[in-house]
């Protein structure tokens, strides 16, 4: 996501783009869902929107990403709160209008968070959903009623515990709906009902008269229970689940939407595919399988990268990078015996608290309950970065005049207990960007 939404943004404002990526984005691993602020660390009340959220972190976390975004010489202390929330909401704003007419349409917006149900019948604070996810009067309708169709040999998603925990959710805080229901479909990519992934109902689904013979099975349940919504697991295609979902809409007579799912999901890739296409659109160039494995440096500025591929190496010159790893997902960051290290350039890591993570083991900072509101303290090590996210030394100098970062590699946050994940991408990716454009116009 952060890398994407950099490269975009330098490429539309004319300059020679060229993005390297050694496999797969963690961005297709994510929900699909955009979360700019859900919870502060140790929290159990979700914050009403990205406005509050923010205004919060910029008061009880300074070194936050989302702080650093208000940063500047220009802006006054007092008027800190308003900057992120303004370029933040700048970076979000920007996702979306890019976004809108691909297959990961977005809907949303920075007044309100939305409660989008998970597969799990739990629900979950964020800020923009694809447009299949999207359910304009669920919780508004006072006759509504809820069916959850799961998939028969679709072992993440189990409707009959989700209307549970769902219904339960509903009851105690008195709103619509109030009545569940749950059915089990078939569908049969391969002429098999077991063991199937969400990615093969995806494209199952994508194929022609797939739909209708999905409709066929669902309007009896529907009809049955008296249904006026009906959710699915995050499957209804990969090229065509926005199609999908309008054409079961209109065979039911009811409102069809997607559940938030595990990862890896088919909403995540199709946001990573929407990503690509908007980047390659705006005139970048795109290395999928090379990996940056060397730099080179000269009066403290980065100029170029070595790059291997299965079959070749190659140098890439350039006047100003952006840094957008990730952090063990996309190996970024690494941990053995010795501590946690930048991949790279052997750039200075910090814990959440910002000590050195240098010289710590991984397993310190892991709690022995692996979910609980305090998060993992793993997920907040990273890169501290000055105000123009520039990663910088231990005296606190930046490493590279020219070295920018973005993304899940900085420091200072965990987005699993904050649900902030991409989120703090998109909005470090564009103030990443925008910096390295203005280092450019400057010096050059």
């Amino acid at each position: 996501m952060a890398g994407l939404v950099a490269g975009s943004i330098a490429s539309n404002e004319g300059l020679s783009t060229i993005l390297l990526r050694k496999g797969q984005s963690a961005t297709a691993y994510s929900s699909g869902a955009i979360d700019v602020m859900g919870y502060l660390p140790d929290a159990s009340e979700p914050f009403s929107s990205p406005k509050e959220g923010l205004a919060a972190v910029a008061g009880l976390l300074p070194l936050h990403p989302y702080s650093i975004v208000g940063y500047s010489e220009e802006v006054q202390e007092d008027n800190v709160v308003n900057e992120i929330v303004s370029r933040t909401r700048d970076a979000i704003t920007w996702l979306k209008t890019n976004l809108k007419g691909t297959i990961a349409q977005l809907r949303g917006s920075f007044k309100s968070n939305i409660h989008a149900i998970t597969i799990l019948g739990t629900t979950k604070p964020t800020c923009l959903i694809q447009e299949t996810m999207y359910s304009e009067t669920l919780q508004e309708r006072e006759d509504g009623v809820l069916l959850l169709a799961g998939i028969t040999g679709y072992p993440d998603f189990n409707p009959s515990i989700a209307a549970k925990t769902y219904l339960e959710d509903r009851l105690a805080s008195s709103g619509p709906p109030r009545k569940v229901g749950r059915c089990l479909l078939q569908i049969t990519p391969f002429g098999k009902s077991y063991n199937l992934s969400s990615i093969e109902i995806a494209r199952h689904l994508d194929h022609e008269n797939s739909i209708e013979e999905l409709a066929n099975q669902l309007k009896m349940h529907v009809d049955q229970l008296g249904a006026t919504h009906v959710a699915l697991p995050p499957v209804l295609g990969l090229k065509n689940a926005l199609e999908n979902k309008k054409e079961l809409e209109k065979l039911l007579g009811v409102e069809v939407f997607e559940l938030l799912g595990f990862p890896p999901s088919v909403p995540g890739l199709r946001l990573q595919l929407a990503l690509e296409g908007l980047f390659r659109r705006s005139g970048g160039k795109m290395l999928v399988g090379h990996e940056a494995i060397s730099s080179f440096t000269t009066d403290n500025r980065l100029s170029s990268v070595t790059a291997k591929a299965p079959r070749r190496e190659m140098q890439i010159d350039a006047k100003a990078f952006i840094l957008a790893t990730g952090k063990y997902i996309g190996c970024g960051l690494s941990g053995d015996e010795n501590g946690i290290h930048e991949s790279l350039f052997d750039l200075m890591t910090v814990t959440g608290t910002y000590h050195s993570a240098g010289d710590i083991l991984p397993s310190r900072f892991t709690n022995r309950v692996a979910i609980s509101p305090e998060g993992q303290p793993l997920y907040s090590c990273g890169l501290t970065v000055d105000p123009h996210f520039r990663p910088v030394k231990e005296d606190g100098v930046e490493w590279a005049s020219n070295l920018f970062a973005a993304g899940s590699v900085l420091a200072g946050y965990d987005y699993s207990t904050e649900k902030s994940g991409l989120g703090v991408a998109a909005t470090s990716g564009y103030s990443a960007a925008k910096n390295a454009i203005n280092f450019i116009k400057e010096v050059f």
